[in-house]
């Protein structure tokens, strides 16, 4: 499996095609925010085409709180943070590869930090994912990524993105939780052994608020 990082219009089109022609429970290539995304190919031969795609985009806020309980964090360290995180958002396929996912899964998470660095100048450390439609993230498992909890779940027509709504809006868009459309919560620590041993959070990160990033990067 390869992964070529998109950049192109042509790299877009193609990745927008595969979403939405082949994403078995989210067909939609809309996303809010940071964004960076995978073509995957299963060779290098000429004149190949992409088989998948895999993306990362902003992490969620406000977050589940299975995700502050996971990382240790209250919802001051995790704004503090915010830009460090990221949303495997999209993961998909056109067909059926054994163990391709472990590949590509492992691929992502050398590959995504350098990426993330060079766009964004932030040092990514977690990625999360959701997972839903009658899935249970087995390609996730498989690569060792842990199922830390559910999310409380809203009706379809109810769920929006806030990452970037101030706490007035925040507040006039909130939604009771009913527990309709619930997803799996996935979480990789993608940082070394010696990182892991140390905080998520250091002090200059709680000294700055970064968590409403002030120019989202377009795609």
């Amino acid at each position: 499996m390869i992964l070529v990082q998109v950049s192109t219009k042509e790299q877009k089109d193609a990745v927008k095609y595969i979403i939405e022609n082949y994403h078995s429970y989210v067909p939609t290539n809309a996303s809010v925010g940071r964004r960076i995304d995978w073509l995957i190919y299963e060779n290098d031969n000429f004149g190949s085409q992409p088989i998948g795609m895999i993306g990362l985009g902003s992490s969620v806020y406000p977050p589940p709180k299975d995700i502050l309980t996971r990382m240790g964090l209250s919802m001051e360290e995790y704004r503090s943070i915010f830009n460090s995180i990221a949303n495997n958002w999209r993961f998909c396929m056109t067909k059926s590869i054994k163990n391709a996912g472990t590949q590509i899964l492992k691929q992502l998470r050398e590959l995504a930090p350098v990426a993330w660095k060079e766009k964004y100048g932030d040092d990514l450390k977690v990625l999360i994912t959701f997972v839903a439609g009658g899935n249970n993230g087995a390609v996730y498992l498989a690569d060792n990524w842990e199922v830390i909890g559910k999310t409380a779940g809203l009706p379809q027509h109810k769920s929006s993105s806030m990452k970037w709504d101030n706490s007035e809006q925040l507040k006039e868009k909130f939604v009771k939780p009913t527990g309709e459309n619930q997803k799996i919560i996935l979480y990789k620590d993608i940082r070394n052994k010696k990182e892991k041993k140390q905080s998520l959070v250091t002090v200059a990160e709680l000294s700055t608020d970064r968590a409403t990033d002030p120019c989202p990067a377009s795609y």
